[in-house]
């Protein structure tokens, strides 16, 4: 019976699997942003995932089925349980990590459209030459006019560089919110493998599983 429910496991992880794949291959050429590829990839995973507890509920169900058909019926079925709570936390951590990387980037977004009205604020608004009211000196009234024109100009230089320095932080802050997704991700792999490298040598050794802590 454990036998069956890893198959049976196994089978629906390689086939959510080769839909999300087909996903991902379905994808508009024009998303080239790494956003976006990131997008794209979490839905074909959740995709995915939500086959795998189907065929996860499946296969249990298959395996209580087949265990009131053997002697020890409630070994069998704590057995076959077991198995599909692993299954379903293996899933869970794999969302969670899709989760705050999903957050995160509402973060950077909403921050980078409060530094976008902060900007748009901060940019002067072009200053008007006063009237003349009588031009008794002209070449004062000429470096008075330059004077202000390259005070305008400096200001809107700074400007743009204070502009240009908030943009670079925001990059900067979606960067590493995408460094600490694949961070986690590849964690995630990590703990999955050593999942179910664990389980493969409790089968090889044949030993019995422990009985889960009562809820």
């Amino acid at each position: 019976m454990k036998r069956l429910l890893s198959m049976v496991c196994l089978a629906a992880s390689l086939v959510a699997t080769a839909a999300g794949a087909q996903v991902l291959q379905e994808r508009p050429l024009g998303a080239s942003a790494p956003a976006e590829q990131e997008a794209h990839a979490r839905a074909a995973g959740r995709e995915a995932v939500r086959k795998e507890r189907e065929a996860i509920a499946r296969s249990l169900r298959q395996a209580e089925a087949g265990c009131y058909q053997r002697f020890a019926v409630e070994d069998c079925l704590r057995d076959a349980r077991r198995h599909a709570r692993d299954a379903q936390a293996t899933l869970r951590q794999r969302e969670a990590v899709w989760d705050e990387a999903e957050r995160q980037e509402r973060a950077a977004r909403r921050q980078q459209d409060i530094q976008q009205r902060q900007n748009e604020r901060a940019v002067p608004a072009p200053v008007r030459p006063a009237a003349p009211r009588g031009r008794l000196d002209p070449e004062a009234d000429q470096a008075k006019a330059a004077q202000r024109a390259d005070h305008l100009v400096q200001r809107q230089e700074d400007a743009r560089k204070a502009q240009a320095q908030r943009r670079q932080a925001v990059q900067q802050q979606a960067a590493q919110a995408r460094a600490r997704h694949t961070e986690r991700v590849q964690a995630a792999a990590a703990r999955k493998a050593r999942i179910q490298q664990r389980q493969a040598e409790d089968a090889a050794k044949g030993k019995k599983p422990a009985a889960p802590l009562p809820p």
